[in-house]
């Protein structure tokens, strides 16, 4: 049957106690009376083999027939060793019956058993050879696919003989036999498969409930219990033979590596859980640092195990393992009562595993008086200690969320309370704000009032002063036609004096062109201009305010015809501001001429007044453009700073930009876009 090879025939109790039910159903199902095999005990005998020379011919031979000493029990325990043996099985039969010879545990390297009929005689034709171990392929006939299991046969009166030769390098060596009725193999499959499931589920199971503490509350010592119990269920799953079976079919050293490493990692992984568990780290650092080192010792076994040499390291980790096991036992009970139920939790945890651990572990050493059940008292301490580790997760997990609920409680409380404050001190605070807002806004339209005055003023006397210029003017001109044979000093007296009422119009026009531009009246007046026309009217302009400064201006041909959409008084206001400044810190200082250029930069006209002027600091160029700004080295040179402010304004509204640069003299660009088409 299909079921008979997949589940293995291991001895119960390396299953789930809880199956004892079980067991007694199973039992109650079997004929009363029915033929049972020989007991083991009493009928065991070995021959120990270290060169592991000794060929079954040999053991035949009557001078080792008389090497062979009797075993008490059904099992041997050797430890860590790498000496061959020979067991030998002389089982008289009480009736007719049919057995099954299981062994125990499934991951030692070779396994040659040699099986002779009931009363045959001791040749070694007589012998049928059935060769197992993980350095062989599993078998894929007979009682199981994975258990080493033969079949035996049994006469009244008859004496069945069996040999058994085990060589082992890779792991300790313990060996246990079980002989059961051959129509029992398939109930007791079927029981031993139940609780290996039982157990792996229920592994499996706190797992994934371990894996969801991890998700959900970050905490180092919940993803290092986590590999802890992977660790676990790794090596039952290696220890059981299943990696022998389904991964490492027939590679020995592999299979010896998979599970050595599994075991020492799972050594590291338990202790870091343990010391993060426990708090060490801030209890007690000597403490911490020894849990540390059995971490790192763990890790020098996997080393080991990867090297195939398990045997060499095991002795010394078995002690440590041990050594750990104890003192997390003693520090889980000196700690069992610090957090209340949670504590007390781990420490019976602690306890358990510490057990389940040192039994194992000596047994791994070699130690003989302990009883059969205590091969599987590790995998159920584990299983209960991961079980009550992970309740006491739940529990800490409970108490954090009752006292986040209650600090939540006290924080709303606060929150209200805070809240209801903050009520008032934003009613006061509003009642503020709106009596400041209006302080705010009267002084406000009192500005904008005085700015509308003073522009209204400056527009007042521009009209009040242009007409007496103007008549000023005309009179000159009246008086130059009249003096027709006038001298050249008179002329030049008479252009002067045109000139000065000139300026004196270009003064008033252009200070109330500024004040429109800080006050209320900043208001553009957008259309198509030809840049060209505006640079040149701006030059004129300037000439006429600055008292004939030394202007030169450039025009690229092609930007001779490039239009923009501007406002005309303020792109010249713009321009006459930069010429100003050019000539007042530059221009008749120096003696060098002002260059005002245009021209075409892709579709973008660029307006650039270059002067030879002091410059400007490179600490301060950043800031010039922002209002009441000036250079730190102009403080003795009379001005407001409201310039280049006024024409990043002007720049603003226009959707373009202002670029200085400031090296020996300044150059200032300014970049307006073209308009389409």
């Amino acid at each position: 049957m299909i079921i008979d090879r997949i589940l293995p025939q291991y001895p119960l109790r390396a299953g789930w106690p809880l199956v004892v039910l079980l067991l007694v159903l199973a039992g109650a199902v079997q004929p009363a009376g029915a033929a049972e095999p020989p007991s083991l005990n009493g009928h065991l005998a070995i021959l120990m083999d270290p060169a592991a020379h000794l060929t079954f011919s040999d053991i035949l031979a009557p001078e080792h027939q008389a090497g062979f000493r009797p075993l008490a029990g059904k099992g041997i325990n050797l430890g860590y060793t790498r000496d061959a043996f020979w067991l030998k099985l002389s089982l008289p039969a009480g009736s007719d019956v049919k057995g099954a010879l299981s062994i125990f545990p499934n991951y030692l390297d070779f396994i040659d058993v040699y099986v002779a009929p009931p009363g045959a005689p001791q040749t070694p034709a007589s012998f049928t050879r059935f060769a197992f171990g993980d350095y062989r392929p599993p078998p894929r006939e007979g009682p199981s696919a994975i258990a080493p299991t033969v079949f035996v046969d049994f006469a009244r009166g008859e004496i069945t003989t069996v040999y058994i030769r085990i060589h082992n390098e890779g792991t300790s060596t313990q060996l246990d036999l079980q002989l059961v009725a051959a129509d029992r193999l398939p109930t007791r499959n079927i029981l031993a498969g139940l609780a290996l499931g039982l157990w792996f589920g229920a592994m499996t199971a706190l797992l994934l409930t371990q894996l969801v503490f991890v998700y959900f509350d970050r905490k180092p010592h919940y993803t290092l219990l986590f590999f802890s119990t992977l660790g676990v269920i790794l090596i039952y799953f290696g220890n059981l033979g299943f990696s022998h079976a389904f991964v490492f079919a027939g590679q020995g050293a592999a299979n010896d590596a998979f599970i050595g490493v599994n075991a020492w990692a799972g050594l590291s992984a338990s202790s870091l859980a343990y010391a993060a568990m426990l708090n060490l780290r801030n209890r007690s650092i000597w403490l911490y640092c020894c849990y540390l080192a059995v971490a790192v010792f763990g890790l020098l076994g996997s080393v080991f195990a990867l090297a195939n040499q398990n045997l060499l390291f095991g002795p010394y980790g078995s002690i440590t393992g041990v050594l750990g096991a104890l003192m997390t036992t003693v520090l889980g009970f000196r700690q069992m009562n610090s957090e209340g139920t949670a504590s007390r939790l781990t420490a019976i945890a602690f306890a358990l595993v510490g057990f389940g651990a040192t039994v194992a572990m000596l047994q791994r050493l070699g130690v003989t008086w302990m009883p059969d059940w205590t091969f599987s008292a590790y995998g159920i301490s584990v299983l209960l200690q991961t079980l009550l580790l992970t309740g006491a997760m739940a529990v800490r997990l409970r108490d954090a969320e009752t006292q986040n609920r209650r600090m939540q409680e006290e924080a709303l409380q606060h929150a209200r309370s805070s809240e209801q404050i903050a009520a008032r001190l934003v009613a006061e605070r509003t009642h503020e704000l709106v009596e400041a807002r209006k302080v705010a806004e009267n002084a406000l339209q009192a500005e904008m009032d005085s700015q509308l005055r003073q522009v209204r003023f400056l527009e007042v006397v521009s009209h009040q002063y242009r007409t007496p210029l103007a008549s000023i003017r005309s009179n000159i001109d009246s008086i130059e036609l009249s003096l027709a044979d006038m001298g050249k000093a008179d002329r030049t007296r008479i252009e002067r004096i045109r000139r000065a009422v000139s300026r004196l119009v270009e003064i008033l026009e252009i200070n109330v062109a500024r004040s429109r531009l800080q006050g209320p009246s900043f208001k553009p007046s957008m259309e198509p201009l030809t840049v060209a026309a505006v640079v040149t009217s701006a030059t004129q302009r300037a000439y006429d305010l600055l008292n004939a400064p030394d202007i030169r201006l450039s025009i690229a041909e092609d930007a001779a015809t490039v239009a923009v959409l501007a406002d005309r008084d303020m792109l010249e206001l713009a321009i006459i501001n930069l010429l100003e400044n050019a000539a007042k810190y530059g221009g008749k200082t120096c003696g060098a001429a002002i260059m005002l250029c245009l021209e075409r930069r892709g579709a973008a006209a660029v307006i650039s007044v270059i002067d030879q002027g002091v410059g400007i600091p490179e600490q301060d160029l950043p800031h010039v453009l922002e209002n009441a700004v000036r250079g730190s080295n102009v403080r003795s040179v009379e001005g407001s700073g409201l310039g280049l402010f006024l024409v990043a304004r002007v720049m603003t509204v226009h959707d373009g930009t202002v670029e200085i640069e400031s090296h020996k003299g300044t150059t200032v660009r300014l970049i307006l876009p073209l308009t389409p088409g």
